[in-house]
């Protein structure tokens, strides 16, 4: 009766680790996805610098050089860059924990919940869409100022203006064909369509290397000292210049959104996204180099500063190299945004809150064709009748409000106990886990260590405690990563907001109140962060200096929407408001976050953060409650096992004595007949 007891239980909880798909390297096992698994390092590499380097580098450079920062520009851009690179090596981990389409919806998905990722996800979706619309605003208008004006001055005259003066003087129909020529050729699949975006972004390359090397021979260092030196604006200048070129980087997530179409998707993603990161902050920073050293940066036109710049210097011919380079770069800019759109919508919908239509893929080109022919066409649409001005207004608060939270979600990862790192993903990716030991597998076995487990106060910090409350491991991190995210808002409104009315000692005093409340309330959430021993599960890539690298982020990001315009913040709730019509119309019961767990995940279950974020159950969702039910679950299936196996031992028990004997007098029977005819094959 024991032993048949234990070979229930052993066979549930074997069953539910094989759903669990808990094993060793989770990132690297075969994924069963729908999608096409074609793409190498090179070409997502490549698909992240297209995406990143566009009109930003023709036309940012000379308007934040001329009103903003001066030849200072150049530590705007490091200083945007490496404000990127932070939020940029956090998708690398999560790409390697969490190689799926869907980039930070998926990311929000597995850490914090089903509908916080909603929110995330439907804010990308608007943030792409603008996106690719304004992209291709730029690349029309870019063609009309080559053409002198030609094709504005001829539509104007055809079909006239636009009677709102929240819409564009005029439509823009070669801003609509583009878009559309482009979304068709990505319905080609993935890797045709990646030929076509890298064969774009090397001439994109070459432009701008002959840009630098061209444009060093006519530098000259005395313009870095005139017009008030090197920085006219000074700190001010070189901080609102960074806030300004942080936009330029936007892009890299389309690297993370290719996690299904990737080979080896655990290699290739923090690869692509580091090198794509530092390929186009290096360019960034020389180009801004050189166009200030070449010519004054108050003698700068915005409109076309580089090849104003050769011009400066009778190289008037260079204008149609950089003609060349622009376009290539925004083509591949718009490319990547409708890369990105379909894939997060797509990931979306297999996950039953977007209509379930949306995330069919074609059996013959397996992408989206439905889901991208949409959202090309309404793209279009935007770029059809609204000015570019209008969409790059609304481009950036979801982008940071989906930096922040992937920041935040690596810092609650690696303080969760490694024995309970296994929750569900998106439900629209089975995978095939391949054999290996059923838990993860720390860096060190040595249990003296620390960071072995995880999660757990260190042995000198029990007086961090007194905080905690004697939380859960891992709970009490979750809670200091909010705490430290609410005192940042807080520390950099009452610096914003209240200190410039000096003359008026209230306001003065409550800014500092408030200061010193949101600063102790940063410190101490930094403390009891850093009292916990992390986890040291193998990952193919980890973010260095965990924690600090990652609240650095979520300091930036915080500061970087405290500075948006209110009317984008009135835009975002209008927005908002449709998308959690849509949720709680549609998305919360058809969601798949109820199904059975998926063979691959890595932190998170399928509890319900819906209602722990909206609910009050917690701001974040509830880890803890998350991993209560999945060792609920695994518990209730090994008692069913075990009472089957009781019901069976219970009606052998109660058969007759008498049919047994019966019945093992045929068995013995049918032994002997068995041998009898092996006996005589043999003869």
């Amino acid at each position: 009766m024991a032993g048949a007891r234990m070979a229930a239980v052993g066979a549930a909880w074997r069953g539910t680790w094989a759903r669990m798909g808990r094993t060793k390297h989770l990132a690297s096992d075969v994924m069963q996805t729908p999608l096409n698994r074609c793409l190498s390092t090179l070409d997502i590499t490549l698909l992240g610098i297209g995406h990143m380097v566009g009109a930003g580098i023709y036309v940012l450079t000379g308007t934040v050089a001329k009103d903003a920062a001066g030849p200072a520009i150049v530590l705007s851009f490091f200083l945007a860059g490496l404000a990127s690179l932070l939020s940029a090596l956090c998708y690398a981990e999560f790409g390697a924990r969490v190689p799926k389409a869907g980039s930070a919806y998926v990311y929000t998905y597995v850490t914090i919940g089903e509908f916080w990722a909603f929110v995330i996800g439907w804010n990308i979706v608007l943030e792409h869409m603008i996106g690719a619309a304004s992209v291709a605003r730029a690349w029309s208008g870019y063609v009309d100022s080559l053409c002198n004006g030609a094709i504005s001055n001829g539509t104007a005259e055809l079909v006239g203006g636009l009677p709102s003066e929240f819409l564009a003087d005029y439509p823009d129909f070669l801003a609509f064909a583009v878009t559309l020529v482009y979304c068709a050729l990505l319905t080609m699949g993935v890797k045709g369509s990646s030929y076509f975006n890298s064969i774009f972004t090397v001439v994109n390359l070459f432009v701008i290397t002959f840009i630098i090397l061209a444009g060093l021979t006519y530098a000259d260092v005395s313009n870095w000292s005139t017009g008030g030196g090197f920085a006219p604006y000074g700190t001010s200048g070189i901080v609102a210049g960074a806030a300004t070129c942080f936009y330029a980087f936007v892009g890299f997530d389309s690297i993370a959104t290719a996690g299904e179409e990737a080979r080896d998707p655990a290699k290739s993603i923090p690869s692509a996204t580091v090198v794509s990161m530092l390929v186009v902050t290096v360019g960034y920073v020389m180009v801004a180099a050189t166009l200030t050293l070449m010519v004054p940066y108050y003698t700068l036109n915005p409109a076309a500063a580089i090849p104003d710049a050769f011009a400066a210097h009778n190289a008037t011919w260079a204008k149609w190299v950089v003609s060349v380079g622009a376009l290539s770069g925004m083509t591949t800019t718009l490319f990547g945004s409708l890369f990105t759109l379909p894939r997060c919508i797509y990931a979306m919908a297999a996950d039953g809150l977007l209509f379930s239509w949306l995330a069919r893929i074609s059996d013959k080109t397996k992408v989206p064709t439905l889901t991208l022919l949409l959202c090309g066409f309404f793209s279009a649409l935007i770029a059809l009748v609204f000015d570019i001005e209008k969409l790059v207004e609304f481009m950036s608060i979801g982008t940071l409000m989906a930096y922040t939270i992937v920041s935040a979600s690596v810092i609650i990862l690696r303080y969760q106990p490694a024995s309970r790192c296994n929750i569900k993903s998106p439900t629209h990716i089975a995978t095939t886990p391949t054999p290996a030991s059923p838990t993860p597998t720390p860096f060190t076995d040595d249990p003296t260590k620390d960071g072995d487990e995880g999660g757990e106060l260190r042995r000198w910090c029990g007086w961090v405690s007194i905080l905690t409350r004697g939380r859960e491991d891992g709970k009490a991190v979750m809670w200091a990563v909010v705490v430290f995210t609410l005192s940042t808002t807080v520390f950099l409104i009452a610096l914003q907001y209240s200190f410039p009315s000096l003359t008026q000692p209230y306001p003065v005093a409550l800014a500092i109140l408030l200061a010193i409340v949101a600063l102790v309330g940063v410190v101490m959430s930094v403390v009891v962060i850093g009292a916990h021993k992390q986890n040291q599960l193998e990952l193919s890539f980890r973010v260095p200096f965990v924690p600090v690298l990652p609240l650095v982020s979520i300091f930036f990001n915080v500061a970087l929407l405290l500075h948006l315009n209110p009317m984008t913040w009135i835009r975002f709730i209008i927005w908002m408001a449709i998308g959690l019509l849509v949720y709680f119309f549609y998305g919360q019961y058809h969601s798949r976050e109820g199904e059975p767990v998926s063979s691959y995940s890595t932190l998170l279950s399928d509890s319900t953060p819906a209602s722990a974020g909206v609910g009050g159950a917690g701001v974040l969702g509830s880890v803890q409650q998350t991993l209560s039910s999945v060792t609920a679950k695994i518990a209730s299936s090994a008692a069913a096992a075990a009472a089957t196996a009781d019901r069976h031992r219970k009606d052998n028990d109660q058969r007759p004595i008498v049919e047994e004997e019966e019945e093992e007098e045929e068995d013995e029977d049918e032994e002997e007949e068995r041998r009898d005819k092996v006996k005589r094959r043999d003869l």
